[in-house]
C-alpha cells in the first residue's frame, strides 16, 4: 500500500491533509480529505473515496477528485502508476 500526503490548496484553510495512494488489497486508488482538527480532537474525515473493491481504477480519476482540495505535485501520477505496478492486486 502506498500513501502520499498532499498540501491543501491555500484557499482551503478548513483542511488539515489530503492523502492519496494505492491499496492493492482493495484493488483501488484512494483519496482521503481531513478537516482541520478541533482542539484535542482528531481531524474529521470529510471525504473518503476508494473504500470498496475497484472503486477508483485510474490515476486520472483519483487526481480529478483531489484537485479541488490539494496541490498535485509533478510526478505524482507516475509514482502512483509505479506503486500499482509494484504491488498489483492481492
Amino acid at each position: 500500500m502506498s500513501r502520499y500526503s498532499l498540501k491543501p490548496l491555500p484557499n482551503r484553510t478548513d483542511l488539515f491533509e489530503v492523502a492519496v495512494g494505492w491499496d492493492p488489497g482493495l484493488s483501488t486508488y484512494f483519496a482521503i480529505v481531513f478537516g482541520a482538527p478541533e482542539i484535542a480532537c482528531e481531524p474529521k474525515v470529510l471525504l473518503w473515496r476508494g473504500q470498496s473493491y475497484g472503486e477508483i481504477d485510474g490515476v486520472a480519476e483519483l487526481l480529478d477528485i483531489v484537485r479541488d482540495f490539494a496541490e498535485v505535485a509533478p510526478g505524482l501520477q507516475c509514482r502512483l502508476d509505479a506503486d500499482r505496478s509494484a504491488e498489483p492486486t492481492s
